[in-house]
């Protein structure tokens, strides 16, 4: 039977109820999809008043000793050079003015759903079509040296980058995720 937790993004905000799945965890997509950029879950242990975190194994949350109970769980964030998570303003902000895309520092993209076969100079053949590349890496098995389904790549030009993630990838007739 489904069970519903309460979630919030910030001790103090309005819980939010997510539906466990049928063997008692919640899917990290469900909740990053209710709570974007959240990695997690802690709670406040009821005898020690401290934090404790949700372990997470496999994109799935498990309940703290096999049973969420009725707690509050509170969404855990990235530490962005010492900052909490972002909140939402309660009065209209004038935005900033956005840096130039030349500026930006390209990042390391992983791509998934890569088929076993594809190998390093696949990968280089197709993300050139976007721009000039850093690094290309297949992730591989170490005993076996198979693929592990999964690589990255880096691109020189940040606008490289983002003509790379405003589309769709079919590399080796599979249908691949870059983020």
């Amino acid at each position: 039977m489904n069970q519903y937790i309460k979630v919030v993004a910030d001790d103090g905000d309005e819980a939010l109820e997510l539906p466990t799945e049928e063997d008692g965890t919640i899917l990290l997509t469900t909740l990053s999809a209710q709570f974007p950029g959240s990695c997690g879950l802690k709670y406040r242990n009821p005898d020690t008043g401290t934090m404790r975190g949700i372990r997470l194994s496999d994109g799935r949350l498990y309940p703290p000793d096999n049973d969420w109970g009725k707690q509050v769980f509170v969404c855990v964030f990235p530490k962005v050079e010492g900052k909490s998570p972002p909140t939402v303003p309660e009065h209209p902000v004038t935005p900033k003015p956005v840096k130039s895309s030349s500026r930006q520092k390209c990042s390391d993209l992983i791509v998934l759903g890569l088929p076993w076969k594809s190998t390093e100079e696949d990968l280089r053949n197709y993300f050139s079509q976007f721009g000039d590349l850093l690094m290309v890496q297949v992730k591989k098995d170490p005993k076996t040296g198979q693929s592990k389904g999964f690589g990255f790549v880096r691109f020189a030009e940040y606008e490289s980058q983002l003509k790379c993630m405003a589309q769709r990838h079919m590399i080796d007739g599979r249908w691949c995720d870059v983020r």
